[in-house]
């Protein structure tokens, strides 16, 4: 680390100055296969967040098609107390999840337009990620115009304006799909899928349509749609015409003593007679073994505006650009949260879960969700009513496969919501990251019924913004499907990588935290939910992970999820034996054991700085801090 105010500061520069910066080849910016550079400015410097510019890191600033990366000195490439993505770089950042860029001064900020031609010099960038992690560069000590060209090569290839200038169209290293994947996860892509959830669920008096074959009735659909058994092909063909996006009513989910969950849209605007969606109901009325009416829940009141006029408030919050301005807000941070409403729209999401979720189990009644395209809010409310009743679905398994159904096969417009594509005519807004935010609060309030940790969940919203796999950067299957078959306009023949594919990105080592270690295969109940706001917490790790001054240095939630692990393994290891007579066992404890004294607590999202001195809490390092109700309750039998 360089101190700005000291004149003897320790540097990783040699002593000629700022001409050469050395690095080896654990140091230097790697490359993807088929990803090529677009500019790069040497000595440039990394400040420390929140540091007011007193404080930084000289390196190599590279901008390549795929990411922006800062490579220094100081990093070895060795941090075992970091989680590492095999395809990015601790300093790393992929285009896609920039956000805003701001040019700025010591007293200004300027936002920087995309696609705009920038001729002046620039001095400093702020870069502004949709994680809530910020970059901020000066190139003082950079060569003539590195700042002008790195600002230019950001401007004009982090907001694409075609699909086929993602980077997943140019990624040319092989792909082989993991044979487990086809096992754990369900893509809902064929129609076979489909019938595989209707006989899981047991709900009788739906039938399959192939209605949709080759997208030929709504592009927003998947092929395959699960309507009521008593409507013919003909009749909905007559009625899709009239709804949003062609999104009729389709089956999602449903109970063995027939209440069904169905999603549609709202009738156009433009038609004021509700003929065929009345007859609709009527054909979802007749589905019901006991002809219940359906109840109609209408999700409008959540809008796009909303969620994103929310999340650009909790992100100002996240991100200060000072240290000054963190104070302040650290002052008033609870009226800040409630001025940005975000937990008033979780809680209004988890509300709604749980209405659909007593109408289907409680009352046994068919519920439809409703809201203008069929593809936003239905998508949130939808998963977690399925989370709240079906127990398969908090599985790591049934959750990805949930997010398949719902989300991805379903159509909900990622490319957009995301930013992924530039259109300044589409709106922006992260409901996938409201929804992560609501099962984390499930988590929360049911910590054993979980198999996937919240780790997991922080690394799935990460994980949305790499442009190299395919499911999250389309916005309709239809989409995926002419890219993998080469007829997008203007791109190659697209390989499709699913995310779920987590080795891609990561070894064995960080996939270990993506498992929650009290999670019981036997908690089959139904979740209680309560979802008032005042039942509800800040997504910490999510959203703060990034700002050194509010991580417990040596504590936390990760000290005590270590400790669990570490008993689990003990019981474990009791019950089966094991050990093996190399004390392979008995070493992987001790590595577990000295990791505890170097976490902090967001791990495993932040550095331990070992060069400095940090006050260890002994209550954080004995076993009397452990709660014992929520590890002993395995048996051992």
């Amino acid at each position: 680390m360089t101190d700005l105010k000291e004149s003897g500061f320790k540097s990783y520069l040699d002593e000629s100055g700022l001409e050469t910066i050395k690095l080896n080849d654990l140091q230097q910016t790697k490359l993807l296969d088929g990803e090529t550079t677009v500019s790069t400015a040497n000595n440039v410097m990394l400040f420390n967040t929140l540091s007011d510019k007193k404080k930084g890191t000289y390196g190599i600033l590279t901008v390549t098609t795929f990411k922006l990366s800062f490579a220094c000195a100081s990093d070895n490439g060795l941090d075992n107390f970091h989680q590492q993505n095999l395809l990015l770089g601790m300093n790393d950042i992929c285009l896609s999840s920039i956000a805003t860029i701001y040019q700025t001064g010591e007293r200004t900020k300027k936002k920087l337009i995309p696609g705009q031609n920038i001729s002046g010099k620039i001095k400093e960038l702020l870069i502004i990620c949709k994680n809530m992690r910020s970059f901020e560069f000066s190139f003082k000590d950079s060569e003539k115009d590195g700042g002008k060209t790195t600002a230019n090569a950001l401007i004009h290839h982090a907001y694409p304006k075609r699909h086929s200038l993602l980077f997943a169209y140019d990624y040319l290293e092989p792909y082989v799909k993991s044979p487990q994947l086809a096992k754990e996860v369900t893509m809902f892509r064929k129609k076979e899928d489909w019938s595989r959830e209707l006989r899981r669920t047991k709900c009788e008096n739906w039938r399959i349509s192939d209605l949709n074959q080759n997208y030929q009735t709504s592009p927003y659909l998947t092929q395959s749609l699960i309507v009521p058994l008593s409507i013919s092909d003909f009749s909905l063909i007559k009625s899709v015409e009239h709804f949003n996006n062609r999104f009729c009513p389709v089956w999602v989910w449903g109970t063995a003593k027939g209440a069904a969950l169905v999603r549609m849209a709202d009738l156009l605007p433009a038609i004021s007679d509700s003929k065929y969606e009345n007859e609709l109901f009527e054909h979802i009325r007749k589905s019901h073994p006991d002809l219940k009416q359906p109840i109609i829940i209408n999700l409008n009141c959540i809008s796009s505006k909303d969620v994103q006029a929310s999340y650009l408030k909790l992100r100002d919050i996240c991100v200060p650009d000072s240290s000054r301005m963190f104070k302040r807000q650290d002052f008033k941070l609870y009226g800040l949260l409630d001025n940005s409403k975000w937990l008033a729209l979780v809680s209004t999401c988890l509300g709604f879960a749980v209405e659909a979720a007593d109408c289907l189990h409680k009352k046994v009644t068919t519920v439809v969700l409703q809201e203008g395209n069929g593809q936003d809010t239905n998508c949130i409310i939808s998963s977690l009513c399925q989370i709240i009743l079906d127990p398969y679905f908090r599985t790591k398994p049934g959750f990805q496969s949930l997010i398949q159904k719902e989300w991805v096969s379903l159509g909900h417009p990622f490319a957009y919501r995301l930013g992924h594509i530039h259109d300044k005519d589409v709106e922006t807004a992260p409901f996938f990251l409201l929804f992560l935010d609501c099962v984390w609060q499930l988590q929360l309030q049911h910590p054993a019924a979980f198999q996937f940790s919240e780790t997991y969940l922080t690394t799935l919203w990460d994980s949305a913004h790499i442009t190299l796999f395919d499911t999250f950067i389309f916005n309709n299957d239809h989409q995926r499907m002419m890219a993998e078959s080469g007829t997008t306009n203007g791109a190659s023949k697209l390989v499709l990588r699913s995310i779920w594919d987590w080795r891609e990105q990561f070894s064995e080592s960080d996939l270990i935290f993506f498992a929650n270690p009290l999670y019981q295969d036997n908690y089959q109940q139904i979740l209680e939910v309560k979802h008032g706001i005042s039942s509800l917490e800040i997504w910490s790790q999510c959203y703060f992970r990034w700002l050194p001054e509010l991580e417990i240095k040596n504590g936390g939630r990760p000290v005590l999820d270590l400790y669990n692990r570490i008993l689990v393994n003990e019981i474990l290891n009791l019950r089966h034996g094991q050990a093996d007579a190399n004390g392979r066992y008995l070493k992987n404890i001790d590595e577990q054991m000295d990791l505890l004294k170097k976490v902090n607590s967001f791990f495993p999202f932040s550095h331990n700085l070992f060069g400095q001195t940090s006050a260890s809490s002994n209550i954080f390092l004995s076993s009397d801090v452990l709660d014992t109700q929520s590890v002993f309750n395995l048996t051992t039998e």
